[in-house]
């Protein structure tokens, strides 16, 4: 649960404000940051297809496949220098002739582009704009980091200030990225630990199901115990540090048992990932275990009001433990396995030499236009040693495969029963001689 403070909502603003700031412009300085990024990506571009190009002219692969004896070595390939370069045909000529061409053109305009007022204007205000951003996220990152460490700390005391007043096994809940220090104890009676896993299993005749794959399904903790009023308090922090945290208070705090119940709802219905912890005793004739754990979300909060005791509640509460998710996205060339079939990734050759869009398409079955499709104008020369694209993905479900039976393979059992046998057995389950 994260309180917004004063000094947390300033660094918030002051970083929203930067980021508005850095993407005002006037419509002419917008077009000049437009053009400068189109002549940088053009000069890239075309500085990447003359290396390409003029490497293939001055290198070749050279493979060195495993032979012999020896199975460990692998195939391993490597650029050799050619002792005399290559005769470039004409259609890479003229595409290196071509790509010089847009080179020194996008050059020479980005050269006249940056030496105008309104681009000098509009870069500068953008650098002074990416600086404040940059300050302003590093501000606001900081003071979360602060509060984060003082809150870890305000937590340690205020666990400790709790022990001294209370003998007895408690326990205590947090946020796991607490920025305020907010604590909530109970005096827990009841802890339990529910590990789940779910067993796939497939019926077979007259026996028992079978279990090919078991895969853990999540782990459950409940809680049952009592809120009490947090009444004594003293300072474990002053208010001079609320310049650097955003934060100031006392130690334990000074919550009734119903306001301390909110906390607990807020963070159950906001979805915050939460710390249990319970102590436990250590004397010479009894240990109590305890139980610690991070990632715990709270799934289910429930108050009983049949205890007659000033400012005290009994509550029990569940939580499934779990990590957040990290997404991540990702392609694969190879393909993606499917539920019910495969996906088969694009098909990429690499240009030799003499090779061209027409030729390609011949051989691998498809149009020009596909092959323009997938990887630009046939107006271009394809660059000896670069990977193009022949094909487009496709999914492909399982086939359909018949049962059939046979005998290939056992020795010494070749009598007409068995042949009798396999011929009913294909009749039955392959009616149509699928």
């Amino acid at each position: 649960m994260t309180v917004y403070t004063k000094q947390w909502k300033k660094e918030q603003d002051a970083l929203a404000k930067a980021k508005s700031q850095r993407n005002k412009y006037s419509k002419s300085q917008a077009q000049a940051l437009s053009k400068d990024k189109y002549y940088t990506a053009t000069i890239k571009d075309t500085s990447s297809n003359i290396a390409t190009l003029k490497k293939s002219r001055d290198y070749y692969w050279k493979v060195d496949k495993p032979g012999g004896k020896d199975k460990n070595k692998k195939t391993i390939k490597k650029w050799v220098k050619r002792k005399k370069p290559r005769q470039l045909t004409k259609q890479e000529q003229q595409s290196l002739a071509s790509w010089h061409k847009q080179h020194d053109d996008a050059q020479a305009a980005q050269k006249k582009l940056r030496a105008n007022k309104t681009y000098q204007n509009a870069a500068a205000k953008r650098k002074n704009a990416e600086k404040k951003v940059t300050n302003a996220s590093t501000k606001l990152h900081t003071l979360e980091h602060n509060r984060h460490l003082k809150a870890l700390s305000r937590i340690s005391k205020q666990r400790q200030q709790n022990a001294e007043r209370f003998m007895a096994p408690h326990a205590n809940l947090h946020a796991t990225n607490s920025m305020t220090g907010l604590t909530v104890f109970l005096f827990a009676q009841t802890e339990d630990e529910s590990n789940d896993s779910d067993a796939t299993t497939y019926p077979i005749d007259k026996d028992d199901p079978v279990v090919d794959h078991v895969r853990r399904s999540g782990k459950t903790i409940t809680v049952t115990g009592f809120l009490y009023g947090q009444n004594a308090a003293s300072r474990l922090w002053s208010k001079s540090e609320a310049s650097q945290t955003g934060v100031s208070g006392t130690g334990l705090p000074k919550k009734s048992a119903q306001q301390q119940y909110r906390d607990l709802l807020k963070w159950q219905f906001d979805g915050t990932e939460l710390v249990y912890k319970s102590d436990y005793t250590d004397t010479a004739d009894m240990k109590m275990q305890h139980i610690y754990y991070k990632h715990l979300f709270m799934t289910n909060l429930t108050k009983t009001l049949e205890h007659p005791y000033s400012d005290m509640m009994q509550i029990s509460m569940t939580f499934q433990f779990a990590y957040k998710a990290q997404v991540k996205s990702s392609t694969n060339s190879k393909g993606k396995k499917g539920a019910k079939g495969h996906y088969v990734g694009a098909k990429k050759i690499k240009v030799k030499n003499g090779m061209t869009y027409a030729s390609v398409a011949k051989k691998q079955g498809v149009s020009v236009k596909d092959l323009e499709k997938w990887n630009g104008s046939a107006k271009k020369a394809l660059v000896v040693g670069k990977r193009i694209q022949v094909s487009s993905g496709i999914y492909r479900t399982k086939a359909k495969v018949g049962y059939k039976y046979s005998t290939k393979g056992a020795k010494g059992d070749n009598s007409s029963i068995v042949a009798k046998i396999r011929k009913q057995l294909n009749k039955k389950f392959n009616p149509k001689g699928k």
